[in-house]
């Protein structure tokens, strides 16, 4: 019997590279991820099923958690819902940072301002969710305080990011400018309430008139960085 010949070194054939080794996630990133898990199925599930049909049993099924796991970050339905418009307020006010440092022409920045909050929140499934809180709140006393506690933060938190962007012109108060940026979100809120309703050429026609009104309010201060964040959102979060 023959025996195999060794190939020569230039032929010998080199062992496969080590696969990566993929680095384990620390617990605050399986934490925070299996937050996102749940606010998404809860942003799903209210606007499809709304605040009633919006269980915690249906939302751990639609994430795909355990309810030990439900229970560890959101111990009642509450609390979930809380943390989903706490995201909403993250994303508006990332978003009104991303938007006013991007337009270098002032003159452009309310346009900007208004399509960036029509299209990129006000219009997205996550608004639709929180306009399903605002509703049942009407009939939920403990939701109704919790929103009201969350309007309290949001006046805080916003204030001072309008007077960072927006000028009052000569001889209007701030307190005018700061009231016309609520209207427009209460304006935005009426239409997205109405649906399918709106008429495009309206809703056009309505935005472009509170354009028209504020820019006899304000205008755009020359900024070149987006206000401080807040504290309590620690040093990783968008604003």
């Amino acid at each position: 019997m023959k025996t195999a010949k060794p190939l020569p070194p230039s032929e010998t054939v080199a062992p496969p590279p080590p696969s990566p080794v993929q680095a384990r996630r620390t617990q605050a990133e399986r934490s925070s991820a299996m937050r996102e898990r749940l606010m998404a199925a809860a942003i799903e599930s209210l606007s499809q099923d709304g605040y009633a049909g919006s269980t915690l049993s249906s939302i751990v099924r639609r994430a795909g958690v355990s309810r030990g796991a439900q229970v560890h970050h959101y111990p009642n339905k509450q609390a979930l819902m809380f943390d989903v418009v706490d995201d909403l307020l993250r994303r508006v006010y990332g978003e009104l940072g991303r938007t006013m440092l991007s337009i270098a022409d002032e003159d452009d920045r309310l346009d900007a301002l208004v399509s960036m909050l029509w299209k990129g929140i006000y219009s997205t499934p996550i608004f639709s969710a929180y306009l399903e809180l605002q509703v049942t709140a009407q009939r939920d006393p403990a939701l109704s305080k919790a929103l009201g506690v969350m309007w309290q933060r949001t006046r805080a938190l916003f204030d001072p990011a309008i007077e960072h962007y927006f000028a009052p012109r000569a001889g209007v108060e701030p307190q005018v400018l700061k009231t016309s940026f609520y209207q427009l979100t209460h304006l935005m809120t009426g239409l997205v309430a109405r649906g399918q309703d709106v008429d495009p050429g309206a809703l056009v026609e309505q935005l472009a008139l509170w354009k028209r009104q504020a820019r006899t309010l304000m205008r755009a201060r020359k900024v070149q960085a987006a206000p401080p964040r807040p504290p309590q959102w620690g040093q990783g979060e968008d604003a």
